[in-house]
């Protein structure tokens, strides 16, 4: 009787006295939109705790040593995950609203290391750094729906903070334990859609066939064509099982994490790598002002 007490009363949006923690605080809402100014807003998909195995099992092939051995982590806390990475239009705020606030890719980090990462068309090459390509510039035509690019750990943190102060709530980059429990949502394959490198079709903007058309040499690319040799507009592909689009291929995306090193974290691979990096657990990393036409984020809002 409870359970069908339970079902009606989510059925009309109330929630019943055991689904109310003890400070009587209701659950969190399953979504919010954060709006931005010029038709721009930020959704965000709310994540449940709970556990899972962080890393790849011994019988991934692909696998890097880093990503080894596998472990149980357990997320103690819900927070609300971007629905897609923060795209061009979103970031673009961030830049009009922050007049004196310049990229690393605009600016001169240390001699002889201004520009950015991008696509040259006549050689059918990536190159870098060359000052033409920065955020605003990848390569490529790009709209506001499409992910930014060329963004480094350090100007993602610098959204973060603008975000919070014009909001007044806290957002931050996800911790990879977080960002990875959100990627496989459930599941324990090498991809959300299992371990064939083929089941990712229709679900992730990867290097495959129409990147390999527009590249002099091209390797280890997946073997479908996404019709998006570049990035593609965010949300174009299928969402994982919790509704989270694009956590696989398209661009990669910044944690907070350090490495020993003091280099940050990348996950997700991208549009333009490879299958090996284009996996749930990969773990790619650069320095805090490293940035490249796949280097993007999605931001995390502390309920």
């Amino acid at each position: 009787m409870r359970t069908i007490l339970n079902h009606f009363f989510l059925l009309i949006g109330v929630a019943p006295a055991s689904l109310v923690s003890a400070q009587n605080n209701p659950l969190p809402a399953q979504t919010q939109t954060i709006p931005l100014g010029n038709n721009q807003h930020i959704e965000l998909i709310y994540i449940q705790p709970g556990q899972f195995r962080m890393g790849s099992p011994a019988s991934d092939s692909l696998a890097d040593e880093v990503e080894k051995p596998q472990k149980d982590r357990k997320i103690e806390r819900g927070f609300y995950l971007g629905r897609t990475t923060v795209t061009f239009g979103q970031f673009q705020e961030f830049i009009l609203d922050s007049e004196e606030y310049r990229t690393d890719a605009e600016k001169e980090v240390r001699p002889a290391w201004r520009g950015g990462h991008g696509y040259n068309s006549e050689k059918q090459k990536f190159e870098g750094l060359f000052p033409q390509y920065t955020w605003r510039n990848s390569g490529w035509p790009q709209s506001n729906d499409h992910p930014v690019g060329n963004v480094s750990w350090n100007d993602a943190m610098h959204f973060c903070q603008w975000l919070s102060k014009k909001t007044g709530k806290r957002f931050r980059l996800p911790a990879e334990a977080e960002w990875e429990y959100a990627c496989r949502a459930g599941t324990t394959t090498i991809f959300f859609t299992g371990n064939e490198a083929v089941s990712l079709r229709g679900y992730a903007n990867v290097p495959d066939e129409a990147l390999r058309l527009n590249l002099r040499q091209a390797e280890n690319m997946f073997p479908f064509n996404d019709e998006y040799p570049f990035t593609a507009p965010v949300g174009r592909f299928k969402a994982n099982p919790w509704g989270l689009q694009d956590m696989l291929g398209n661009i990669f995306q910044w944690c907070a994490d350090e490495l020993t090193d003091g280099k940050r974290v990348l996950r997700g691979g991208s549009y333009n790598l490879s299958i090996q990096t284009t996996r749930c657990a990969y773990r790619g990393f650069s320095r805090p002002e490293g940035r490249y036409s796949y280097t993007g984020f999605r931001v995390v809002l502390e309920p």
